[in-house]
């Protein structure tokens, strides 16, 4: 049975500074790895022994990133030593995302197994190693093709997102190609990580708002102990991370005779600090520093967890609520890269740089999950996270693939838990059961695959999270896709079906310097059917550009090139000013798609992959204005008038004097005027009306 422990203690002191805060220490397993491709099939769990004469890759790294172009498996293995002043302490190798199955030998001795591409995870190591001479670890990595037609593309075994299926991976969606340049690899950093007698882990901090003026934090987390020692004193600091305050002390004396054992611990904070996005208030961030310390007083364990006290909800309207303020959701689809590793810290803060700056204030995750380091600039930026799990249309329905994809959906969950910037979990995109235009790409497609597995994910994400908000799936009827799909763009003008629209957008070609680095010089203005393969692989989609889309190709590379990003951005502006005037009536949240390309291709990106923009990106940037007038134009029988609204989108009231001006189709004034108006908070307000002819 778990113990819980409530417990309310404010010192204002800490534990004697003498104390050596040491663990757990870090030694980086990061640099050059030996590696051997295996092109044939061999036993799962027979060891390949290196023979020195391997090539070397630099990890983390995507193999593919590498040079290799290869679906299967590929063994790695280097050597290390340990410094002996850690004899005697516990041992673990730690992974931060290995693609997709791994096995790890540490002395040519099994120690673990593990599935799935996101996930940090770790091996205790303690009794594989040695301390006189140096240690090998020998990991096996199996990123495999998945046979098409039989589990490929509509019953899928990896769960894996946009990774494995998606129209923005090269070859697209639906061609035999389309698992292309495989994702592979030991993309996450690796460590040895040693600890002494014990660790914290599964750290989950849970705020609670009671009113303005009070938080409650629940501290939940689980003591693992690797001696037979039964008394602990542990000490849990709360203190501002980017802002000055008051620290507060929790200390707390426990024995537990149990390896591991659950606690709970509730510290109450007064006047909290509250976290929110860039444009609802400032993205205050708190410390939780937790030791544990012997009974004599020894430091055993120190480490750091960064978190935010906010609320979020999600009315019977489907309206967003951020520290019990409703607000607005202006939002895009984000897919960072189809091969991990190569994301730095600066290619990410870039993107979000370039997010905030285009007014946007929500990012859903699409369909996978990214590296921990994108969630911690997000936190800290000020921009709120829809996080999808990696299920991307049709999966498998047998109990042992459903099993595995309600473990991976907790152990999302509980990765990423602490991130404020998170308000949304949700579970699968364009489920089969909820996709009626599967019926046209499948043969034997069922209108009911994947709905219970949907249920019990949803189940999960609902048990490992209490605070945010839960969305079994991406529906379909979230994503009109006009323009593009289906009808015109215009059709945004007409009343939206649900107050979240989770996709809209279009396809537009980089700009030229960028199209040439991944496109031949021969295939850059398409003549022949070879050429369009070129670009089709590259996701370019031709019988929606010029049978749908109705796009010109123009005479040459240059009016190709104006004509795609023209239209992309006149449907990007259309789309989201026309949402905006249907705001909280019924419209709550929108999200374009998407934000950039995650490969070199043709997508629909407002910026590419090199992180240029395209001119839909300042199109967005302008339709995403917090405080935006929007003028409509309105025919009734055989009377116009154009009207015209402010959408305000801040947390505050604004006295303006509203000027327009109308043209006629020759550019000439038909009319001006102004108007001194007071814009409520939050608000969508008619200031005016022009009658034209």
């Amino acid at each position: 049975m778990k113990k819980v422990i409530q417990i309310w203690v404010w010192i204002w002191i800490g534990l004697s500074a003498s104390y050596t805060l040491a663990y757990p220490t870090y030694i980086s397993l990061n640099g050059l790895w030996r590696y051997k491709v295996m092109v044939k099939p061999a036993p799962a769990m027979q060891l390949y022994r290196f023979h020195g004469t391997e090539n070397t890759m630099k990890i983390p790294n995507n193999w593919y990133l590498a040079g290799i172009d290869h679906s299967g498996v590929v063994w790695f293995q280097r050597s290390f030593l340990l410094p002996p002043k850690y004899k005697g302490k516990r041992i673990f190798v730690e992974f931060k995302g290995i693609d997709y199955f791994a096995d790890v030998w540490i002395n040519e001795k099994f120690v673990g197994s593990h599935e799935g591409y996101f996930q940090t995870f770790s091996f205790d190591i303690t009794d594989f190693v040695s301390w006189t001479k140096k240690n090998t670890i020998t990991i096996r990595v199996d990123s495999p093709f998945e046979p098409i037609g039989e589990y490929w593309s509509l019953r899928k075994t990896l769960i894996k997102g946009v990774l494995n299926h998606h129209d923005t991976r090269p070859g697209g969606a639906w061609s035999a190609r389309g698992q292309d340049k495989n994702s592979g690899g030991i993309w996450g950093d690796v460590n040895i990580v040693v600890y002494n007698k014990v660790r914290i882990k599964k750290v989950k901090i849970s705020p609670f708002l009671e009113s303005e003026n009070l938080a409650m934090l629940s501290v939940k987390f689980v003591l693992e102990k690797f001696t037979d020692e039964d008394r602990f004193k542990i000490c849990l600091s709360v203190l501002p991370h980017n802002f000055q305050g008051k620290r507060l002390i929790l200390q707390k004396e426990i024995e537990q005779k149990e390896r591991e054992k659950e606690y709970i611990f509730t510290i109450k904070v007064v006047n909290p600090k509250l976290w929110a996005s860039w444009d609802y208030g400032s993205p205050n961030l708190y410390c939780l520093k937790a030791e544990v310390f012997s009974y004599t007083g020894n430091s055993l364990f120190t480490k750091e967890y960064v978190f935010g006290i906010r609320s979020i909800r999600v009315d019977k309207n489907g309206f967003w609520y951020l520290n019990g303020k409703r607000i607005f959701l202006r939002g895009t689809n984000y897919i960072s890269s189809h091969w991990l590793s190569e994301m730095t810290k600066a290619r990410f803060l870039k993107d979000l740089k370039m997010m905030k700056e285009a007014n946007i204030n929500i990012v859903r995750i699409h369909a996978h999950i990214e590296p921990e380091i994108f969630y911690q600039l997000a936190d800290e930026i000020g921009i709120m996270i829809w996080q999808d799990f990696a299920l991307q249309w049709g999966y498998s329905d047998d109990e042992e693939f459903k099993a595995e994809a309600v473990k991976q959906a907790k152990e999302m969950v509980n990765q990423l838990y602490n991130h404020p910037s998170i308000v949304a979990w949700c579970g699968h995109n364009e489920p089969p059961w909820d996709a009626w235009w599967m019926k046209y790409k499948y043969d034997d497609y069922d209108p009911q695959q994947n709905k219970i597995l949907d249920e019990l994910i949803y189940v999960a994400l609902k048990e490992e999270d209490e605070t945010r908000y839960i969305k079994a799936i991406s529906a379909t009827n979230e994503h009109p896709w006009y323009g593009w799909y289906s009808g015109t763009y215009q059709d945004y003008a007409k009343p939206s079906k649900t107050p979240l629209v989770a996709e809209f957008g279009a396809q537009a070609l980089p700009d030229l310097a960028s199209l040439l680095k991944f496109i031949p010089l021969k295939a850059l203005f398409p003549k022949s059917e070879k050429d369009w393969q070129i670009w089709e692989y590259h996701n370019f989609q031709r019988h929606e550009t010029f049978d749908l889309a109705k796009v010109p190709m123009g005479n040459d590379i240059f009016e190709f090139i104006a004509n795609t990003q023209n239209y992309q951005a006149e449907l990007t502006k259309y789309a989201a000013e026309k949402l905006r005037l249907q705001k909280f009536n019924p419209v709550g949240a929108i999200f374009q798609f998407m934000f950039r390309e995650a490969w070199p291709s043709i997508n629909w990106g407002i910026v590419d992959y090199y992180q240029r923009p395209k001119k839909a990106y300042f199109s967005l940037k302008h339709a995403y204005q917090p405080l935006l007038p929007i003028a409509r134009l309105q025919e009734r029988e055989n009377n116009r008038e154009i009207e015209i609204f402010v959408v305000n989108d801040w947390l505050k009231a604004f006295n303006l004097q509203v000027k327009w001006v109308v043209f006629d189709k020759d550019n000439k004034i038909l009319t001006l005027g102004d108007k001194a108006v007071n814009i409520k908070e939050n608000s969508l307000q008619r200031v005016g009306t022009v009658k034209v002819n």
